[in-house]
């Protein structure tokens, strides 16, 4: 028996529901508990009473009647939800008249009937900004910069595949041979060279381009270009969020957790530490729990800065007091500006909640102004990630496989990802009612019947 079949829902949006969820699952053991239900919810734009969501629960919790939702689920339940408020047929009609929002149909063959896309302004403003900081002492890119965000000029500009060259160097440095990019007579053979140099140095750092061809770049499809620069930006914005690279998340350690506790976190999962911990040392009474509600009236923010922000910037948190909260985020940005750190959002997506530029924004600031000392009697052991052990994670990720794969063997345990790798190489091999996802329920003998029929595959 093979999986169900995908919801009707944009890829944007489904995409947008899936990080979301990892987000809210703290653990990382695939779902989310009765109590988070609710929050979660209400995140993706559907707050409900107590009642409603317990109705819900008992419809939508299928595989094991436990009180908790896993992800596939939750996308069912998201989208009678959309339904029911009809989301889901008008949704082509909502995106063409939403401001800032361009709605575009199927673009190629592997599109399915019907299918439409999604690609929000403000996404293409915060892209471009970020290469164009990120690129603007290459002399090889001086004759595309600065990108126009209001021109859309980044996807005639992407076209030859420099810039995303560039960017998967900036991602993870030395991936691409400078020596094997054209830089001249760029006739459509080399750039189609160049694109398809781009399209499989980004599978190879983990970006999934299933569907995504050189052909597609070169007609710069908007969707298909800033899907992919998303993913690129994405991975060099997390990939050093780990105690490697910053001993001094040992900090953000709860009582009762060990080192390992904080292996199995997500670097999503890490920032959300990482923010509540410089609140708590601010004094402030705010704790978030998402990249979205929880940030949208700039509170968090503004303690943030002040807590990470070297004292001669000077940050102030007057800001905060301003009852207009567009008024009050652009004064918080201007306080990130004062440590070159605004980027990637404006007020309205501060205000919006938009998840993927908020997240991003903060992942930026924690880069730039991590804050975290390591204990002098702190001692960290830990095994550095292999040449052959990143490959294989990189693969997995490239594959489109959920939850994303950041530790390889922390995040291979639950078995999901192995059955979704079976199930990519040979089609409907995984009967998907012997699959379980809810770990904790799980008693030894069932784990035993599981990971047999892991090896019989």
């Amino acid at each position: 028996m093979s999986r169900p079949p995908s919801l009707m829902l944009a890829d944007d949006k489904l995409e947008e529901l899936i990080e979301q969820f990892n987000t809210l699952d703290a653990d990382g053991n695939g779902f989310i508990s009765v109590d988070e239900i609710g929050h979660a919810l209400e995140v993706v734009g559907h707050k409900l009473p107590n009642y409603q969501i317990r109705d819900l629960i008992k419809e939508f919790d299928t595989n094991i009647k436990d009180g908790k939702i896993d992800i596939e689920e939750f996308k069912m339940m998201f989208a009678k939800l959309e339904d029911v408020r009809n989301l889901g047929r008008k949704f082509k009609k909502q995106v063409k008249e939403s401001v800032g929002v361009k709605h575009i149909a199927g673009t190629n063959d592997a599109s399915s009937e019907g299918t439409t896309h999604s690609v929000k302004a403000n996404e293409l403003s915060g892209f471009a900004d970020w290469i164009n900081k990120c690129l603007s002492g290459d002399p090889d890119c001086s004759a595309y910069l600065p990108l126009n965000p209001a021109t859309g000029d980044l996807y005639q500009k992407t076209q030859d595949g420099i810039i995303l060259c560039k960017m998967i160097n900036w991602s993870v440095p030395e991936t691409v041979d400078e020596r094997a990019i054209n830089k001249t007579k760029l006739d459509v053979y080399r750039k189609t060279e160049n694109l398809l140099l781009a399209i499989n140095s980004a599978r190879a750092i983990g970006c999934s381009v299933v569907n995504i061809g050189a052909g597609d770049l070169l007609e710069g499809k908007p969707h298909l270009v800033l899907g992919l620069l998303w993913q690129i930006i994405r991975i060099g914005l997390l990939s050093d969020i780990n105690i490697a690279h910053h001993p001094g998340l040992i900090l953000l350690l709860e009582e009762g957790e060990c080192l390992e506790d904080l292996f199995k976190l997500s670097p999503e999962q890490i920032l959300l530490r990482w923010v509540n911990y410089h609140l708590r040392n601010s004094g402030c009474d705010r704790q978030i729990a998402n990249f979205t509600s929880d940030i949208s009236d700039s509170v968090a923010y503004f303690h943030l800065l002040s807590q990470i922000a070297p004292a001669e910037k000077e940050i102030s948190t007057v800001g905060v007091h301003t009852r207009d909260l567009t008024q009050r985020a652009e004064l918080m940005l201007q306080e990130a500006d004062k440590i070159d750190c605004r980027t990637f959002v404006g007020p309205s997506e501060v205000v919006k909640g938009n998840y993927k530029l908020n997240l991003a924004f903060v992942a930026n600031l924690f880069n730039s102004y991590p804050a975290l000392e390591k204990p002098d009697d702190a001692e960290i052991e830990f095994v550095q990630e292999t040449r052959e052990e990143r490959t294989y994670r990189n693969w997995m990720n490239s594959m489109g496989v959920s939850p994303f794969v950041n530790r390889l063997y922390n995040d291979l345990s639950s078995g999901i990802v192995i059955f979704q790798l079976y199930d990519i190489i040979q089609n409907g091999i995984v009967d998907w009612n012997k699959v379980h996802q809810k770990f904790p329920a799980l008693r030894k003998v069932s784990v035993a019947i599981y990971i047999q029929y892991c090896c019989q595959l």
